[in-house]
This record gives C-alpha cells, sequence and structure tokens, in this order.
C-alpha cells in the first residue's frame, strides 16, 4: 500500500517537471523568434543606412565638384561668395550627417554581432536540452529511481 501512495505523488511531480520542461521550451521558442526578429530588422536597418551613406558621399562628391568648379573662376562677385558660402554650409551640414549615420550604423553592426551570438548560445543551449531529454535518458532516470 505505501508503494501506490509513493507512485501518486512521483507522477504529479513528473507531470509538473514536465509541464515546467514545456513551458521552458515555449519560451526559449519565444526568445529565439525574438531574436531573429530582431536581427532582420538590424539587417534592414543597416541595408538603409548603408543606402543613404552611399547617396550622402555621391552628393557629397557632386558639391565638391561644384565647389572647385567656382573657385576655379575664381570670380570674386558677391552672389558667387554667397553661392560659395551656401555650398560649403550645406557641405559641412552633409558631413555631420553622414558622419552620425555612421556612428548610427556601427552601432547596429555591434549590436547584431551581440544578437547573434546570444541567437548561437541559446541554439547551442537548445540542443543541449532536446540532448538530456531524450528517450535513453528518461529510461535511464526510470531506472535509477527504481
Amino acid at each position: 500500500m505505501s508503494t501506490v501512495l509513493q507512485r501518486g505523488p512521483q507522477r504529479e511531480n513528473m507531470t509538473i517537471m514536465d509541464q515546467q520542461v514545456e513551458d521552458l521550451k515555449e519560451r526559449m521558442r519565444l526568445l529565439q523568434h525574438d531574436r531573429r526578429a530582431n536581427l532582420e530588422f538590424l539587417e534592414a536597418n543597416k541595408a538603409s543606412n548603408t543606402e543613404e551613406v552611399r547617396e550622402l558621399r555621391e552628393e557629397n562628391k557632386a558639391l565638391r565638384s561644384q565647389l572647385t568648379k567656382l573657385q576655379k573662376k575664381g570670380s570674386s562677385s558677391k552672389a558667387d561668395i554667397h553661392v560659395l558660402g551656401n555650398l560649403q554650409k550645406e557641405m559641412l551640414g552633409m558631413r555631420t550627417e553622414y558622419d552620425a549615420l555612421r556612428v548610427q550604423s556601427n552601432k547596429c553592426k555591434l549590436k547584431l554581432d551581440k544578437l547573434k551570438d546570444e541567437a548561437r548560445i541559446c541554439n547551442l543551449e537548445d540542443d543541449k536540452r532536446n540532448h538530456e531529454d531524450s528517450p535513453l535518458s528518461r529510461q535511464i532516470r526510470t531506472l535509477e529511481n527504481r
């Protein structure tokens, strides 16, 4: 009769443990989905930043060529000086924007690398957990418990 009483709580404990394991697996799956979504977002952001940096470089190049043309003319009229000043201001603004985007892109790259490392760790832990919960290991545990 005592064996019957012991089996009841053991079964309850096993179902509770199984339930906890299933909950942990579900949490891991959700975390992996979140990380993947975050990685995809960062990749898209990185691509758009790269494109914007390229466009800014092209604009900067065009402005510099205009600036050199104006400087070669050597005209000292007030209108040319005004245009030159405006182009220099515009070039400085674009350079500032380019620098800010480059910093943001570098931050995103670092965050992306960190998230990729975390995703690899999660995958390794998930593989380890799946390996520990194999039918052979369950059978060994039941034999040990006997």
